[in-house]
């Protein structure tokens, strides 16, 4: 390799263990390496590159006073530290699925497991460097999003019997780019070719891609369906799959592989996010609040780190506490509070911020049975004085306002959202399904969780079964996974079959309350109340049955 290269090569090692500093830098030193900075942490490794555009990066991907090495990956390419003619080298003495998960996920250059000699070290670095000075030109226009250029370039690169080392790096790049630019047939063509004499990962990947881009579905799910099996294609072909499912409106199917690729990948904040809209959408209220704890500790110090995050945990803390009993909403409630206060704590809220947390704390009074307070706090906000207030903040507002009797106002605000979902990105298709059923419902239930099962039990005690019957089945709809609210509307539907024979859409609601009692395990007291109701149930089925002879 050009040794003129290596000598002015700006170099950075970011490392936490003095060890590890003095080894690359002697050994790098060795090679030939000349500027060579050392950064302890990763905040002094930003304010490093706020300074200097580095030619190589190697980093520790256990980095433990601040960001780990995937946030501060993330942070790197956010502000531009990293080009694409940048070589960037993960370390790690760990390696561990969820670390290996997420350095695929980043694509760094090379990843090197500690320990490692320094032999190891100057081979990867030399060649991942002249790698990338070769193909300098490609990366330039890939910078500049000059794509047909960069096309152009990696033609002639292909046409070169001295470039084949390159040949499989810039295949690849030729068919990311067929996608990025749509041309999904060329694409579906290319990586055909290449797979039929290569079952190269990446291509099956992309041709799977490419078949879904063409709306040749069933062909792209059927490749999707073998990758995920693999481990080095699962993490991908999850997310296709999920992909897939949102296309063809099979949202619970959705949602369960964007939780198993969130299992196999925890650093991904946008895909913790995806988690979170898809849960609510489905009414999954426990799994929502689940997921905004765990992205909430998993985007910690990282760029996600913010405001907005932390009201992201509260509200899906006030959804789940609607869901459930008294006792068991008021731990959530003082969880939330802690939530807030931390909030308050480390970000030193604007008066837009103060705007947002109190219709929180709005809905915090309706949790503890408060409502006086939460309508006058309600009633003394000023949403109009804030211009940049983002989608979650008007559904927040409108959820505030419906619970607290403003069916009319709460509908308004969400028609009014001056937000625009574009089709083609998956966390916003799914927003826009959301948006519609929340206008549905906010439109067609006046009453909350809670309040629809609380009146429920009245009307039962009443012996008023059929409107009980529905106002639990209105609970369900809003809660479909609530085994409490399933039991309850089996019980209403058992004292109408001893009443009446049920009529379809009863019986409809018979067997799905069944079907969600049978995906939870029941605690003593329900299986009991279970067992008792189906022997009900069979009971005077034949009786019916007898009277019938």
């Amino acid at each position: 390799m050009n040794q003129e290269l290596i000598k002015h090569a700006r170099v950075l090692i970011i490392d936490d263990q003095p060890l590890a500093q003095t080894f690359l830098k002697q050994s790098l030193e060795r090679i030939g390496f000349e500027t060579i900075q050392i950064a302890e942490s990763a905040k002094h490794a930003l304010r490093l590159t706020q300074e200097v555009q580095f030619d190589l990066i190697i980093c520790s991907f256990n980095l433990s006073r601040d960001r780990d090495g995937y946030h501060l990956f993330e942070e790197f390419k956010n502000n531009g530290a990293i080009r694409l003619d940048t070589t960037f080298i993960f370390t790690s003495a760990e390696t561990d699925a969820a670390l290996v998960n997420s350095v695929i996920e980043l694509q760094p250059d090379d990843f090197l497991a500690k320990p490692f000699t320094s032999k190891e070290l100057s081979d990867r670095v030399l060649r991942v460097l002249n790698r990338k000075h070769k193909l300098k030109k490609i990366y330039w226009a890939l910078e500049n999003k000059d794509l047909d250029s960069a096309l152009t370039q990696i033609e002639a690169v292909l046409k070169n019997p001295k470039q084949g080392s390159l040949y499989p790096l810039v295949m690849r790049l030729k068919g990311d780019i067929l996608l990025a630019k749509k041309e999904f047939g060329a694409a579906a063509r290319y990586f055909f070719d290449i797979v039929n004499v290569q079952k190269f990962t990446w291509a099956m990947i992309g041709l799977a891609k490419a078949y879904l881009g063409l709306n040749k579905e069933d062909a792209g799910k059927a490749i999707l369906d073998k990758l995920v099996k693999k481990p080095e294609t699962r993490l991908a072909a999850l997310d296709l799959l999920a992909q897939y499912y949102i296309n063809h409106d099979e949202y619970d199917l959705a949602y369960q592989q964007f939780k198993d690729a969130k299992a196999l990948s925890p650093r991904n904040i946008s895909r913790h996010q995806n988690v979170i809209n898809l849960a609510r959408l489905l009414h999954d209220h426990g799994g929502q609040y689940e997921a905004a704890k765990t992205m909430l500790r998993c985007a910690k110090h990282s760029l996600h780190d913010n405001e907005d995050l932390y009201l992201t945990v509260a509200r899906a803390g006030i959804d789940y506490a609607l869901t459930l009993t008294e006792q068991e909403s008021a731990a959530i409630a003082r969880q939330t509070e802690k939530y807030l206060d931390t909030l308050k704590r480390e970000f030193h809220p604007t008066a837009e911020s103060k705007n947002k947390i109190a219709v929180v704390q709005a809905r915090l009074h309706y949790i503890k049975d408060e409502q006086d307070k939460a309508k006058q706090l309600v009633d003394s906000l000023q949403f109009d004085q804030y211009t940049s207030c983002t989608f979650e903040d008007y559904l927040d507002r409108a959820k505030a306002l419906h619970e607290i009797g403003y069916q009319d106002k709460a509908v308004a605000v969400l028609e009014d959202i001056p937000f625009s979902f574009d089709s083609e990105d998956v966390n916003e298709k799914i927003l826009h399904k959301f948006m519609a059923q929340e206008k549905q419902e906010k439109r067609d239930i006046p009453f909350s969780p809670r309040q629809l099962n609380n009146i429920a039990v009245q009307l039962y005690n009443q012996k008023q079964i059929e409107p009980a019957m529905q106002a639990f089945s209105d609970a369900l709809k809003l809660m479909p996974k609530n085994v409490r609210i399933a039991l309850n509307l089996l019980q209403a539907l058992v004292e109408q079959k001893h009443r009446n024979q049920l009529s379809e859409i009863q019986d409809a609601l018979y067997w799905k309350a069944m079907e969600v009692i049978a995906e939870h395990e029941l605690d003593s007291q329900q299986q009991s109340r279970y067992e008792s109701l189906l022997a009900r149930s069979e009971q005077y089925d034949k009786q019916r049955i007898g009277s019938a002879q």
